[in-house]
Order: structure tokens, then sequence, then C-alpha cells
């Protein structure tokens, strides 16, 4: 479903559906991503669960694809071809995308999957049709004995890209640099937090802010922490969201999925949402924050 803000984020439409599947569970697969304002570009897709399956995504089919609105997302186009840039999984996961690029093409954050729910890797794919084909993917992350998604990518004031990501079994969120506009990568270095759906955005000193799902034992909730010198240390800053301590954390109750938005120079506003409460209702929580930097 979709929902518009004239105002800022003060008031919101009804959703309206735009996608629809019948037997399937239909949701983002990277939501909206904006090469122009004539080329409004949602990824979405659809899965199938089974929850007697192991595994964080007990999934036994998924379809990413994608629709196009030219008119500001009042009208979508019928969705095109799937879009499958790993064997299995395929996700333009990257709270951030698209990127423009010095050649005038974009570059998106990707994640997916060797198989169901098996090899987890993260990535970049670019386009030179305004997000409708994609190059193979360049990976960032990738170690045989551990999972990585949810990356995000961010220009940092120097020209380069970082990268931050999360890793499924140590839960040690991971960082790297590329100089050469993301045809290569440095090796992966720890952050020193531990993040899921990863959001970074570019202050106006040049920090970046970085809010993510926190997997510490002890501070469940949307954590934020920043950095002063391109992604080499981090300082944490607190919480947009801390959850109740007696969540239940497990496949299907997550929190999390940040993402930010500049609405002038100073001001911008962002959206999360909290953990299930104990009849499963989830809520989404937008924010008005000020860029001091």
């Amino acid at each position: 479903v979709l929902a518009s803000s004239d105002d800022d984020g003060a008031t919101w439409t009804h959703p309206r559906p735009v996608y629809a599947y019948p037997g399937w569970d239909c949701i983002n697969l990277g939501g909206l991503a904006r090469f122009s304002d004539q080329q409004l570009v949602w990824y979405l897709g659809r899965l199938q669960m089974d929850d007697r399956l192991p595994g964080e995504e007990p999934c036994v089919g998924w379809y990413c694809t994608s629709t196009v609105s030219r008119d500001g997302g009042e009208t979508w186009t019928e969705p095109g071809p799937e879009i499958r840039l790993f064997p299995g999984w395929t996700e333009l996961y990257g709270a951030s995308n698209p990127h423009r690029l010095a050649d005038g093409g974009f570059m998106l954050a990707v994640i997916g999957t060797q198989g169901r729910d098996l090899q987890w890797r993260a990535g970049v794919a670019f386009t030179d049709d305004l997000g409708q084909t994609f190059s193979e993917p360049v990976i960032i992350a990738q170690v045989p004995d551990r999972d990585f998604s949810d990356m995000d990518i961010v220009r940092l004031s120097d020209g380069r890209f970082l990268a931050v990501g999360r890793e499924h079994f140590v839960k040690h969120s991971v960082y790297a640099h590329s100089g050469d506009e993301g045809r290569t990568w440095t090796a992966l270095r720890l952050t020193g937090f531990m993040g899921a759906n990863i959001k970074l955005l570019r202050l106006r000193s040049g920090a970046v802010l970085c809010a993510y799902r926190d997997e510490a034992p002890e501070r469940a909730g949307v954590s934020c922490s920043v950095s002063e010198d391109g992604g080499h240390s981090w300082r944490f800053v607190g919480q947009l969201n801390a959850a109740d301590p007696s969540v239940r954390r497990k496949p299907g109750n997550q929190c999390g999925y940040p993402d930010f938005a500049y609405v002038s120079a100073t001001d911008f506003v962002g959206v999360a949402h909290p953990y299930a409460d104990l009849e499963g209702r989830v809520d989404l929580h937008f924010f008005r924050l000020r860029d001091r930097t």
C-alpha cells in the first residue's frame, strides 16, 4: 500500500493498495527509489512463508519486481519482469538508494542469497536506464561462515562511498569504503555496534548518522550512532525507539527499518517501527529531527 503527504508528514492520505498477488505476502523489496521527478521506481515483490522452517527468513517462494511512477506517485505502471540478481532471494535493499555516479549512471545497494536463507551476501549493482536493468552485483560482504544483508551506502564529503551492513550470526555490523565509484571496495571492518536495517545519512557537517535496529541484548529498539571520520569510529548517540524489555525477538517480529529525508536545510523527518505488541499489532512511528551539526 502507499500513502502520501504534502505537508512534510503532518498528515497522510489513507493508504491505498498498489500491488497484490493472491496466495502471497506482498512487501517492499527495496521500496521507493527516486531517480528523478519523472522517474520514481518502487521495488516490491511477494513472498511465501513457511514458519515450520528454520532461519530468520523461512521463505519457500520469492519474487522481486518494480513499478514506475512518472507523476509523483499518483499512478503506477504494471509491474515489470522479475529482477533476479542472485540465485535465491534478491532485494534492492539500501534505504538510501539510488546513488548518482560521476558518469551519470546510478548505483544501488543490493542483497541476496545463494539458496533458501543460505549464504546471504551484500553488494551493489549499477544501472544506466534509471533502474530498469542492472549489472551483475559487485559483492562487498561475503564470508563463508557469515551472512550479510541490510546494507546501506552514503557518499562521504571527500567523494568516497561508505557502506555499512548487517551480519546475521555474531550480529556485529561491518563497513567498507570505495574510492572508485563503487567498482571496488576495501576489506570489511567492524563498526563497533550491533545493527540491522541500516540507514545512513550524511549530516551538514559531513558526519554520518547511522540508524539501525539494535541487536545488542541489553538495548533493544532503534538506535543511532554517529561517525565523524568517515566510518572508522562510531559514537552511540541515543535511541529513536526503546523497546520494552519483555519484547520477544523472533523471526516475523522485528522492529526497525528506519529511514530519513531532509525537508529543509536543517530539518529532516524519519520513520521506523517498534516490535509488535502482545497482540501482534505494529504501528509506524514518525519523527521530526533537526541537524545541529
